[in-house]
């Protein structure tokens, strides 16, 4: 019997006071239930986007006013400017996540892909999610684990960040960055050193770097570390390997949300040095929304525009355990040429029902094209796209 259910019966005794207390109880109850129904969702909700990507942005009448025969003013303008390294720490906004890829290289020729991510939601109660996952590129083998926990397990660091949770560490200050995790017969001891600028994602043609305007949806501060050179080791059954390698770190944080959006997202290292972020939007009707990105180098960094992406999809592969079928591999044409994506390991699903509400696909991809590389995809609310599917049949 839910509270509700409770709350609504009527007991019949006699006498006021009885009635009384009768009557406290089931407002008592009710408020408890629609308590209890608000955190829920306020919590499911959240965490449900701890993994995402960018809403669409607003258009220039929605993103700020207008003056006719003058450029929009962005509502970014009135915000505080991205200031790093002070904004590496948590902000206390409503979803805010710090995330790690990499492919690492062993001396001994094998290579080891992993990500780790921290999400903190802040609705009426808080919560902190760790995610790790170790891919063995030779023999296809996957270790991942998930945390979750109230409040934010760090310890406090004026310019940086400090998450302890189960054993695991993830950690920054100023450049340097330490990640630690032991976990489903792996661990990952990696400590990195960014030598290269940040790179401030913005809207093509916004004048606020670091700030993305989502309209309805809220603004989001986003940047990135795309090259941060990783030294240190993994260890599988107990066997440890020295590993080295480039790591992409995002970080973003707002008050924001999206309800019925997925996302194919791209973190791509190019071997002509540069880097690549892309993201495409879809609705749960499958149909696309937006397409956007960075391109950056040594030079500096080009917010492109929707007309400059173009993403074809290729292969899907369907996951044996949840059925979900993803696209995972990928035409990219872009100003610079045609890229083809395709997967090391097609079974990279991450099942974080447990603590984000969400399942998606997260693992490393080569590239080949116009120019060769390697990468990280990750395909977000294709779960979701299915159930959606199937409600309507």
């Amino acid at each position: 019997m839910t509270a509700d259910d409770y709350a609504s019966q009527d007991y019949s005794h006699s006498g006021s006071r009885s009635s009384r207390k009768r009557r406290a109880r089931r407002r008592g109850l009710k408020i408890f239930a629609a308590a209890l129904v608000v955190v829920i969702a306020v919590v499911g909700w959240g965490l449900f986007y701890l993994s995402a990507s960018e809403p669409e942005p607003a258009t220039a009448a929605s993103a700020g006013s207008v003056d006719t025969g003058r450029k929009p003013v962005e509502r970014t303008a009135a915000l505080a400017p991205l200031n790093l390294p002070a904004d590496d720490a948590p902000h206390g906004s409503g979803m805010e996540w710090w995330y790690y890829n990499g492919i690492l290289d062993a001396k001994t020729g094998n290579r080891y892909a992993f990500h780790v991510a921290v999400f903190v939601a802040n609705g009426l109660i808080k919560h902190t999610v760790m995610h790790v996952a170790l891919t063995d590129l030779q023999t296809g083998k996957r270790y991942s684990s998930q945390t979750r926990t109230g409040g934010i397990p760090a310890k406090g660091v004026a310019k940086g960040f400090d998450f302890r949770q189960d054993g695991w560490q993830v950690a920054a200050s100023g450049p340097l960055h330490v990640l630690r995790a032991s976990f489903d017969g792996a661990s990952l001891a990696l400590d990195l050193n960014d030598a290269h600028p940040v790179v401030a994602h913005r809207a093509a043609g916004s004048d606020t770097p670091g700030l993305l305007d989502f309209g309805k949806s809220g603004i989001s501060y986003y940047y990135s570390r795309p090259r941060i050179a990783a030294q240190g080791e993994i260890a599988i059954g107990g066997k440890t390997v020295p590993v080295s390698g480039d790591v992409w770190f995002d970080h973003q944080w707002g008050d924001f949300d999206v309800l019925s959006l997925g996302w194919n997202w791209f973190a791509l290292h190019l071997a002509d040095g540069s880097d690549v972020m892309l993201y495409e939007l879809f609705d749960m009707e499958g149909r696309k929304v937006m397409t956007a990105g960075t391109v950056s180098n040594a030079s500096g960094s080009v917010a492109l525009k929707p007309g400059d992406v173009e993403l074809t999809p290729g292969n899907t592969w369907t996951s044996p355990k949840t059925k979900i079928t993803y696209v995972v591999e990928w035409g990219v044409k872009l100003p610079s040429g045609v890229l083809n994506i395709k997967p090391f390991i097609a079974d990279s699903e991450f099942d974080s029902s447990g603590t984000t509400a969400n399942i998606y696909w997260e693992g490393p991809v080569k590239v080949t094209g116009s120019t060769s590389g390697e990468g990280f995809v990750e395909l977000s609310g294709y779960d979701r796209l299915d159930a959606a599917r199937v409600s309507r049949k």
